[in-house]
């Protein structure tokens, strides 16, 4: 079957006011400031290992389930490109090419390993923005990965997870996320008794790929407070714009936990270091 020009490819980048920026701020608010508060022109390196494969899984299973929607509703699923062309198409365009058969690899075993989700689940929405306000002026949005319907009519969103080495720890990791209890937040506002939960769709690409799926645990107090917690970094991004400081001399996390995470050292940290015009860090990861 010959490939239509104009099949739909789905854009899997961040939301606009997500939980990411904020994290950011609840990090370190000169990281924040770097990252969003920022005039100048920002020259867009190449995205770290870790997270140019997980990007090029995401399209791959995005447009995988944009297709299966179809397919359930009737309508052509060409319309949607398909996902292996989809992942070499945005690879070549984002130049992250070295990581694309990886990622195609982890797709067809991801579909090899659930054959059944097509008669499991009724797909509603794939890659959906979903957004509120939060404290009467504070938008918050969330790009869901997946939402579907069970069998009993519930509705479940799935986040798709990728890492390098999969653990039984990652339950607990994910549980405190303030992205993943945000969008707890987001879905439960929108369908209400019928939200029928957050699942984890985790991907191990890096040695012999592995796969689980598995309800978010939850975190009542966390969610209890979530919105307080978002107020509040809010107004201390609010309060030191009031200020008026200068780039460079909003709060700093300095700490060598903060400064130095999971993917290597923060962007900023030369420009901490050594002032405004040192180069940025280079990326590179603890997972290798």
């Amino acid at each position: 079957m010959t490939e239509r020009m104009d099949a739909k490819i789905i854009s899997t980048g961040p939301s606009p006011r997500g939980w990411h920026r904020l994290q950011q701020a609840a990090e370190c608010l000169q990281k924040y400031a770097l990252g969003y508060e920022d005039p100048e022109p920002k020259v867009e390196g190449s995205p770290s290992p870790p997270l140019a494969k997980g990007s090029l899984v995401h399209l791959a299973l995005a447009q995988h389930y944009a297709r299966m929607k179809a397919e359930q509703n009737g309508e052509d699923i060409e319309d949607w490109c398909e996902p292996v062309r989809a992942v070499r198409l945005i690879a070549k365009k984002e130049k992250t090419g070295a990581f694309a058969d990886l990622a195609i690899d982890a797709y067809h075993r991801h579909t090899d390993q659930y054959p059944n989700d097509i008669h499991n689940k009724r797909i509603l929405e794939v890659e959906s923005l979903y957004e509120t306000t939060i404290g009467g002026k504070y938008l918050f949005t969330g790009r869901m990965d997946l939402v579907w319907e069970d069998q009993a009519g519930r509705v479940v969103v799935e986040d798709h997870k990728t890492t390098g080495r999969l653990t039984n720890r990652h339950s607990e990791f994910y549980a405190v996320s303030g992205q993943l209890i945000g969008y707890r937040h987001l879905a439960k506002a929108k369908w209400g008794d019928r939200f029928g939960g957050l699942r984890l769709n985790l991907i191990q690409h890096g040695g012999d790929m592995m796969f689980m799926r598995m309800e978010l645990p939850r975190s009542p107090n966390l969610e209890a407070r979530f919105e307080r917690i978002v107020i509040d970094i809010e107004e201390s991004i609010d309060r030191v714009k009031t200020e008026g400081r200068d780039l460079d001399g909003w709060p700093k996390a300095m700490n060598e936990l903060t400064c130095y995470h999971r993917y290597g050292p923060c962007k900023f940290l030369a420009r901490c270091r050594m002032g405004k015009g040192a180069k940025e860090s280079g990326n590179w990861s603890w997972e290798g």
